[in-house]
């Protein structure tokens, strides 16, 4: 019985002082944790860039439209493909495209001109008081509003998961602009106030 304890306790000694195969131990306590945070990584770059995108796409619409004395909803239409065009080479999910025609009274209080939206529909009621930024509150002025909104898919993390909400992010990004040319932008068919 005795040699089988001598025999076992140095088989014990003898694995302790063994230190082939440590790295590979090592890789593959690491290796998860590692990969993790790449494609954790990966998908928040992915993610910036996606919304600054769509941040640019905002504005482009804002630039457009107050380049306008006069809007209808055929030209307001084609802000979907300045935004597709802009968010391109990613994929448009969900796009939502909404453009506000915003009165600033010589009290500073914000109204609603005129609003559109991509199912050519009127997002806002006429007349209706809207929320602007207090650095925008400037008394007599004309202001319009883009708000693009969009899903972003997740590429890598849980694919394949079906009703996993972490898969999908919503962005969106709202824009004000001042009018370039004249008081104000008007839109000949969205139902603006007279």
């Amino acid at each position: 019985m005795s040699d089988i304890w001598k025999n076992l306790l140095t088989n014990i000694s003898r694995f302790r002082k063994e230190r082939s195969g440590v790295g590979a131990v090592e890789f593959a306590l690491i290796a998860p944790v590692l990969i993790l945070v790449y494609v954790g990584s990966l998908e928040i770059s992915v993610a910036m860039a996606v919304n600054k995108k769509i941040s640019r796409a905002s504005s482009s619409i804002a630039d457009l439209v107050t380049q306008q004395t006069t809007v209808d909803k055929k030209y307001l239409k084609t802000m979907v493909d300045v935004a597709e065009s802009v968010i391109a080479p990613f994929s448009i999910n969900g796009l939502k495209v909404v453009v506000t025609g915003i009165n600033v009274d010589s009290s500073s209080n914000a109204t609603v001109v005129w609003s559109w939206n991509e199912n050519n529909g009127q997002p806002y009621a006429v007349g209706s008081a809207i929320t602007i930024p207090d650095q925008l509150k400037i008394a007599s002025t004309f202001l319009v509003r883009t708000e693009v909104k969009m899903n972003h898919e997740l590429m890598l993390i849980l694919p394949g998961l079906d009703g996993v909400d972490a898969k999908t992010l919503t962005m969106d990004k709202t824009y004000h602009l001042r009018q370039r040319i004249g008081d104000s932008v008007t839109c000949s068919n969205c139902g603006q106030s007279s």
